[in-house]
């Protein structure tokens, strides 16, 4: 392409790639609600006979995240094919357009239509029914503007392009080889942290204390860069891995 990006072209893409995914998000919703309804509301209510109280943002939690880590990695699903992937590769239509198209689909686009369908569903299913099964049980409605909601769109919108790098780089199976190779990881990291900071533990529970003798240490400050760069950097980082393996697999 001579160029980028072309807004009616991109607009075309975004069109084609709605109508192709449409049954699968239809039946992807349709599985998670019926499982929130039927075994995360009326099990809890009739098993649970002490329940008082119910809240959703447990399950609101878990469909958001695994959901979309499901979605993100079905994102490229042409190039684990090896008729379509070339039909895929030469879609009148940008690298950069492709990648964009997919990130705002399974990123802001999933975060923004699950969390009003999920408020829908609250509002106007789970609670209302939930209220004739159990009228003594009180029934929280979902805020999609709590803290703690957008706390969890937060890690979602950062965790999700580590799946985006991986369905543009494994060919098949791409959901389980993603997560195999994120916890490969994280047990790697998570061991040498520990023998890093091995001999700054202490024996007893003065950390929990008022007063933590890590804050004026080394390991603190490095500690502290991890969360600054999970937050700032870890999500670009993918999002440029990602491109890059679609560039890779057009040459």
């Amino acid at each position: 392409m001579s160029y980028y990006f072309n807004i009616h072209r991109f607009l075309n893409l975004l069109k084609l790639e709605l109508f192709r995914s449409f049954r699968g998000i239809f039946i992807a919703f349709e599985i998670t609600f019926g499982m929130l309804f039927f075994i995360g509301l009326l099990m809890s209510i009739i098993v649970e006979d002490s329940m008082v109280f119910f809240e959703h943002t447990g399950g609101y939690a878990f469909t958001l995240i695994i959901g979309g880590f499901v979605l993100s990695s079905l994102a490229f699903n042409d190039l684990s094919h090896s008729l379509r992937s070339s039909s895929y590769l030469t879609l009148p239509a940008s690298t950069f357009e492709k990648f964009l198209s997919m990130w705002l689909l399974t990123s802001v686009g999933w975060i923004v239509f699950f969390s009003f369908t999920y408020y829908l569903y609250t509002v106007f299913v789970a609670n209302p029914i939930g209220s004739m099964i159990d009228a003594n049980m009180r029934f929280e409605d979902f805020d999609p503007l709590s803290d703690f909601a957008i706390m969890v769109m937060k890690y979602y919108f950062v965790l999700q392009g580590l799946f985006l790098v991986g369905a543009a780089h494994f060919k098949g199976y791409v959901f389980p080889k993603t997560l195999f190779t994120v916890i490969l990881m994280a047990i790697m990291a998570g061991t040498l942290f520990y023998f890093i900071m091995g001999d700054l533990m202490l024996e007893d529970d003065s950390c929990l204390s008022e007063f933590n003798p890590l804050v004026d240490k080394p390991i603190y400050k490095i500690w502290l860069l991890a969360q600054w760069a999970f937050w700032w950097l870890l999500a670009p980082f993918c999002w440029v891995v990602t491109y890059l393996g679609l560039k890779d697999r057009e040459v």
